[in-house]
């Protein structure tokens, strides 16, 4: 008696379902990426802060506790930055362009 072996039924994803699944995988470790490992860069602009600030304390606009308030709102400024371990700040006059600035007015 003759043997006849019939062919397996496939199993496993086909092709469309592999190209999916890739595309998947790519975009989640794109996005994965991008938010928990590459550095991003902001900028401040120390010098100008601080010479605004000099210049009205100066001038006789704010007091000295104003100029304080001022400067502890500059380091407040700057460790809500450094809490996010993929931050990196720099210095305004050391990076030409597409770093986000920090604006301490909001703060």
């Amino acid at each position: 008696m003759e043997d006849k072996q019939q062919p397996n039924p496939r199993f496993g994803p086909g092709y469309l379902e592999v190209v999916l699944i890739a595309l998947m995988i790519a975009a989640l470790t794109i996005f994965g990426y991008d938010n928990y490992l590459a550095q991003k860069i902001s900028v401040l602009d120390l010098k100008g802060y601080l010479r605004t600030q000099k210049a009205l304390l100066v001038a006789g606009e704010i007091s000295e506790e104003e100029w304080q308030a001022s400067v502890n709102k500059l380091e407040h400024a700057l460790n809500k930055a450094a809490a996010d371990p993929t931050q990196v700040v720099l210095l305004k006059e050391v990076v030409l362009r597409n770093g986000k600035e920090i604006d301490i007015r909001e703060q």
